[in-house]
C-alpha cells in the first residue's frame, strides 16, 4: 500500500511536469506566432525600398498635366526603354546620332514627356540640356496646337479664363473661341487674369500688360480685334480703374479700321457694344467730346445718356463742343427725367465760333438752341416747330449743330423758341429721378 501511494505520488508530479512543459511550449508557440504575425503586418503596409523609389507606383490616376491643361500618357515598358536609349543618344559625341534620337523622341511624343523633363532637370551638360529644352518645346507647342483645333472645332476643351470670357461675351461660336485664342497668344495675362478666384490687382496688371503690348505696336499696324477686347475685358471688374492710355487707345481703336470691322461684325458688335459702355462710363472729360460722337455711332443708349446729363449737370465749364455733343446725345437717348438737366442751358449765350450757313441765312449757335433742339427731338415734336426752318432730325447725331440756329440779326426769332419751349416744359410733370441719376 505504502509503495503504491509513492507509486502515484511520483504519477503525478510526473503529470503536473507535463502540463507545465505542454503549457510552456503552447505559450513559447503562440509569442512566437505573434511575432510573425506582426512582421507580417508590418511587411504588407510598409513599401521596401524598390517599391518607394518606383515612379509608377507614385503616380496617382489623374496624370501630371501639362501647362496646357493636356494630360502625358504614360509610356509602355517596350516604348520606356526605347525612350531611355534615345534620351542616352541626345548627349551622343557623334551629329547624327543626336539628331536622330531627338527626331524619333519627337515622333513618340507625349510619353516621352516626362522621362525628357526629368532628364532635363539631372543633366549638366549645356549642351545636351538645350537639345531636351528644345525638344519639350516643341512637343508642348504640338500640344497647344491639337489642343486649339479641339477647341475651334467646338469641342470641350478647358483653357483658363474661357468660362469667365465666355459669360461675358454671351456667346460661344466659332467667332468668340477664334477671339479667344488670339486673346491667349497675344495678351496671355488677360484671358487668366479673368478666372473668377483671382483679384482687382490680377486684371489691373493684365490690363497694364495689355496697353504695354499694343503701345509697342501702335506705329506698325492698326490694333487687331484681340488687342481691342484685351483693353476693355479687365475694365469689367468695376473695382479696375482704367489708366488713360488705355482710354487713349480704345478711341484710337473706334476710329480706326478695327473699330468698323467690330461694328459690321455680327457676332462681336454685341460683346464689344457691352464692354465700350463700361468703359465709356470711366472716360475722362478731357475726351468727351470724342467719346460722345462714338457713343452715338455705337448706340451706347445708356452710358451715352447718363454720360450727358452728369456733364450737362455737373461740367457745364466745358468746352462748347463738348456740351454741344452732350446735347445730341441727350436728343438721341434721352428721356422727359432728363428735361430739367438740359433746360438749365436754355439761357446760355456761349456760341460757336463757326459761322453757319442755313436756309434762314447766315446763323449764330449758341449753346441754348441747342438746348431747345435737343428738348424738341426728346418730346418729339419737330425741330421746324421750334423757330429752325427747314431742320430735320439727323437718325444718328438727334441734330446737327451746325444747322440750329438763329440769324444774328433776328434776336427775335430765338426769344419766340425759347417762350415755346418753356411753354411745353411748363405743361409737362416733372418726373422722379431714375436710380443712378
Amino acid at each position: 500500500m505504502p509503495n503504491s501511494i509513492a507509486s502515484i505520488r511520483a504519477l503525478n508530479r510526473s503529470s503536473a511536469s507535463a502540463v507545465l512543459l505542454l503549457w510552456l511550449a503552447c505559450f513559447l508557440w503562440l509569442a512566437c506566432s505573434g511575432q510573425v504575425l506582426s512582421q507580417d503586418t508590418k511587411d504588407a503596409t510598409t513599401p521596401t525600398a524598390n517599391t518607394a523609389q518606383d515612379p509608377n507606383t507614385q503616380q496617382t490616376s489623374s496624370q501630371q498635366t501639362l501647362a496646357d491643361g493636356a494630360d502625358e500618357t504614360t509610356p509602355t515598358p517596350e516604348q520606356q526603354a526605347k525612350i531611355n536609349a534615345l534620351i542616352e543618344q541626345l548627349a551622343a559625341p557623334n551629329f547624327l546620332l543626336r539628331e536622330n534620337a531627338s527626331s524619333e523622341l519627337f515622333q513618340i511624343g507625349v510619353p516621352a514627356l516626362r522621362s525628357l523633363r526629368k532628364q532635363l532637370q539631372v543633366t549638366t551638360d549645356q549642351d545636351t540640356k538645350s537639345r531636351i529644352s528644345e525638344l519639350v518645346d516643341r512637343l508642348i507647342d504640338g500640344l497647344i496646337e491639337v489642343k486649339t483645333e479641339d477647341f475651334l472645332a467646338m469641342k470641350d476643351v478647358n483653357f483658363e479664363g474661357w468660362a469667365e470670357i465666355k459669360n461675358i461675351l454671351k456667346e460661344d461660336s466659332f467667332t468668340t473661341r477664334q477671339l479667344f485664342i488670339n486673346l491667349v497668344q497675344d495678351h496671355p495675362a488677360v484671358p487668366e487674369s479673368m478666372q473668377w478666384q483671382l483679384t482687382t490687382r490680377d486684371r489691373s496688371i493684365a490690363l497694364e500688360k495689355a496697353i504695354a503690348t499694343v503701345q509697342a505696336t501702335q506705329n506698325r499696324r492698326f490694333p487687331t480685334n484681340a488687342d481691342a477686347f484685351a483693353l476693355l475685358l479687365p475694365l469689367t471688374d468695376p473695382n479696375v480703374k482704367m489708366p488713360s492710355a488705355c482710354e487713349l487707345l480704345i478711341l484710337r481703336v473706334l476710329q480706326c479700321e478695327t473699330g468698323t470691322g467690330l461694328r459690321k461684325n455680327t457676332r462681336l458688335f454685341p460683346p464689344y457694344s457691352m464692354l465700350l459702355d463700361k468703359w465709356m462710363r470711366q472716360t475722362s472729360i478731357e475726351n468727351r467730346e470724342k467719346v460722345f460722337l462714338y457713343g452715338m455711332d455705337w448706340n451706347l443708349r445708356e452710358a451715352s445718356r447718363l454720360l450727358a446729363h452728369d456733364t450737362i449737370a455737373n461740367h457745364k465749364n466745358v468746352s462748347f463742343h463738348a456740351l454741344a455733343a452732350s446735347l445730341q446725345a441727350m436728343a438721341r437717348f434721352g428721356n422727359q427725367s432728363d428735361l430739367l438737366a438740359i433746360s438749365t442751358l436754355l439761357s446760355n449765350p456761349r456760341s460757336s465760333t463757326e459761322a453757319s450757313f442755313t436756309a434762314q441765312g447766315r446763323i449764330e449757335t449758341q449753346l441754348g438752341d441747342l438746348a431747345i433742339a435737343s428738348i424738341a427731338c426728346i418730346l418729339g415734336v419737330d425741330l421746324e416747330d421750334v423757330g429752325f426752318k427747314g431742320v430735320k432730325r439727323d437718325p444718328k447725331r438727334g441734330f446737327l449743330t451746325a444747322e440750329i440756329g438763329f440769324p444774328e440779326k433776328a434776336p427775335e426769332k430765338r426769344a419766340a423758341a425759347l417762350k415755346m419751349v418753356k411753354a411745353i416744359l411748363d405743361t409737362i410733370p416733372t418726373p422722379a429721378p431714375r436710380f443712378g441719376q
